[in-house]
């Protein structure tokens, strides 16, 4: 029994011993992935020493005495920052162009394109000599024994992809059955991936005197972000902004004299939806390349207004004047957040910086205001009434409804009558639509604004889609919003309990930013996850967007990923913020360090002075040229 006894005592010190080296070896590979921003570089491709000095969040100051150093230097820090990202983007956008297309660009492009490509391999080469854990701990967990050498086509192809995320998809097949009641247009548009959006005031609108420009993009909310900050000193000046991995321009930013960003047009706003092609991502790549290097806001515009793609509003500020191109503003339907931003406008005649800001931030509902009042319009007179107090479930609703007629529409994640009234509007658009399209949930399981105002306000007698069909009697809208709101309650007490004091907005209504490596990987991507209670919702200005999954219906793994406000006045400067960190590895203290901020709403500011980015600077390298090319990239694919 005794030898038994230490066999088996041996055996499980084996096993943990055996544990302890293999974890110490994960890590160990782990942590050599994470860059040291200190370190110094030999490499080739560049014609003289480049400098990159991280301020004290990490982003990238890069001082090179040409624009193809800088360049250079923008691929570099891309890979050692997000070499995982850049895979799996060139993986997902390989099929948009063919690997041997050419497209005609600009010179200037065409040696940025050239040069920045050279920056990523030159990254891939120094990981291939080792001792630094593949470059990403995705490339641990991934079967990628060879990476293929960057190419200035793979920026190409994410340019174009970029832009085919801009465009709403129309959907047909799954309404194939479509009745013969009044069209409702919302019903064949589903969002697109992506959307830009941007704002300016003159500078008789501002406190300072000088244009604010604003800018948004919504999309994916994702581990790493899907935006990078960065400051690149080119020789015609400096800009700083947004970047996206794989692309070498800053696509939303400001230079010394000219801030740009722009507006991506809805579907309903174009006569025929636009294809984007290799060409057009070209143009969109020279058009980037011109506007940092633009002498003013006339200059910007006229280099420009020939190469944006179709369904993208340009907007430039100055010291002094704005421009946007089109030279007038497009007309589009009015959107519930179009509806808010108007209203802020009109309330707020002088704007500073920091008003700015808060409108960005804003987490008041127009959707909430605009269909509440015709939702509960009967039902809160009713409710008044002391009928309604004959049992418990007449009771809840009284008190329900006495809620949401104090409330403002206010988003708030620690408030209860958001998460009321979305499960209300969910369960309304279910009883409308699912009748109708019964094997279409992705139609009537996330609630759509727009269609319920549509039938509510009965559009063109659009009112007709409350009738249940197959049901002999015709069921009015009223009576359709009086069951919703008891499925609604009954879905709430069974989720969260009888009390709606303990129905909290934030808790159902989650940011949730996974991990997207390169491959899936389950339970490690989850680890990797943050997830926090949110504010807002799809229609305020600060946006979330809803999933599909029946059981988390209002968690939000989509929205607004990035902000920005921007002026040239003396008094008040530049200011940018995106949701996670600038590093995609999970052990390095970049990973997530801009969250915290970004759930309180605080930005942060940016400046191309190098004097004001040194000031708790977390590291400085230099990339030095040397004459031989680097063994470790043989016939275009690094080991």
């Amino acid at each position: 029994m005794k030898r038994l006894f230490n066999i088996l005592l041996y055996l499980l010190l084996a096993i943990f011993a055996s544990g302890l080296a293999v974890s110490g070896v994960v890590y160990f590979l782990l942590r050599a992935s994470v860059p040291d921003y200190d370190e110094d570089f030999s490499v080739a491709g560049i014609e003289g020493p480049v400098d990159i000095l991280r301020d004290a969040a990490a982003i990238p100051h890069i001082s090179a005495d040409s624009a193809a150093d800088a360049y250079f230097a923008l691929g570099f820090v891309h890979a050692q920052d997000r070499l995982g990202q850049l895979l799996r983007a060139r993986r997902a956008a390989q099929a948009l162009l063919p690997l041997d297309q050419t497209i005609e660009v600009e010179p200037s492009t065409a040696q940025a394109l050239d040069a920045y490509a050279a920056g990523v391999n030159a990254w891939l080469g120094l990981v291939s000599e080792g001792g630094r854990g593949r470059g990403s701990p995705d490339l641990l967990i991934a079967d990628e024994r060879m990476i293929a050498a960057w190419r200035p086509v793979d920026s190409l192809r994410l340019a174009q992809a970029f832009l085919n995320d801009l465009q709403p998809e129309r959907r047909q097949s799954d309404l194939s059955g479509l009745s013969d009641r009044p069209l409702l247009p919302e019903l064949f548009v589903t969002s697109p991936k992506v959307s830009l959006d941007a704002w300016a005031l003159p500078g008789d609108r501002t406190a300072s005197g000088a244009p604010i420009l604003a800018a948004d993009i919504r999309g994916p909310l994702s581990l790493p972000s899907e935006w990078y900050l960065a400051d690149i000193q080119l020789p015609t000046g400096a800009a700083i902004g947004a970047t996206m991995p794989g692309v070498p321009f800053i696509v939303v930013g400001r230079s010394e004299r000219v801030a740009w960003a722009f507006r991506s047009l809805s579907l309903t706003a174009l006569k025929e939806p636009v294809s984007p092609t290799a060409a057009k991502a070209g143009n969109f790549l020279m058009m980037l390349d011109r506007l940092a290097r633009s002498a003013d806001v006339n200059d910007a515009m006229d280099a420009s207004m020939n190469l944006a793609p179709a369904g993208l509003e340009i907007l430039a500020i100055g010291r002094e004047i704005f421009a946007r191109w089109p030279d007038r503003e497009v007309e589009t339907p009015l959107s519930f957040r179009d509806a808010r931003l108007a209203a802020l406008d009109v309330r707020q005649p002088i704007f500073s910086v920091e008003g700015a800001i808060a409108a960005q931030r804003d987490t008041v509902s127009t959707a909430a205001r605009a269909l509440l009042p015709i939702m509960a319009k009967e039902l809160w007179f009713v409710g008044s009434a002391g009928a309604l107090k004959e049992n418990r479930a007449d009771e809840l609703r009284g008190d329900i409804l006495g809620q949401l007629a104090q409330w403002n529409g206010d988003m708030d994640r620690f408030s209860p009558e958001p998460l009321v009234f979305w499960a209300w509007a969910r369960a309304l658009q279910k009883r409308i639509l699912q009748d109708e399209f019964p094997s279409a949930t992705t139609v009537w399981a996330r609630p759509n604004a727009d269609i319920l105002f549509a039938v509510l306000s009965d559009r063109g007698g659009s009112a007709i889609w409350c009738d249940i069909r197959p049901s002999t009697r015709i069921e009015t809208c009223q009576d359709q919003v009086r069951a919703a709101l008891d499925d609604a309650i009954g879905w709430l007490v069974d989720r969260y309990g009888p009390d709606p004091s303990d129905w909290v907005w934030g808790e159902a209504h989650a940011l949730n930013m996974g991990w997207a490596p390169i491959r899936s990987s389950g339970i490690i991507s989850d680890l990797l996850s943050l997830e926090a209670p949110s504010s807002g919702d799809p229609y305020t200005l600060i946006a979330t967007l809803f999933s599909s999954d029946n059981d988390r219906p209002f968690a939000a793994s989509a929205g607004t990923n990035f902000q920005a406000v921007m002026s040239f006045s003396e008094e008040a400067g530049s200011y940018f913020i995106a949701p996670a960190g600038q590093s995609g590895h999970p052990l390095s203290r970049f990973y997530e360090n801009l969250f915290l901020m970004w759930m309180q709403g605080k930005y942060l500011p940016m400046s191309t002075d190098l004097s004001l980015a040194r000031g708790g600077a977390v590291g400085t390298s230099r990339l030095s040229p040397v004459s031989v090319d680097t063994p470790t990239i043989q016939n275009d694919r690094s080991r």
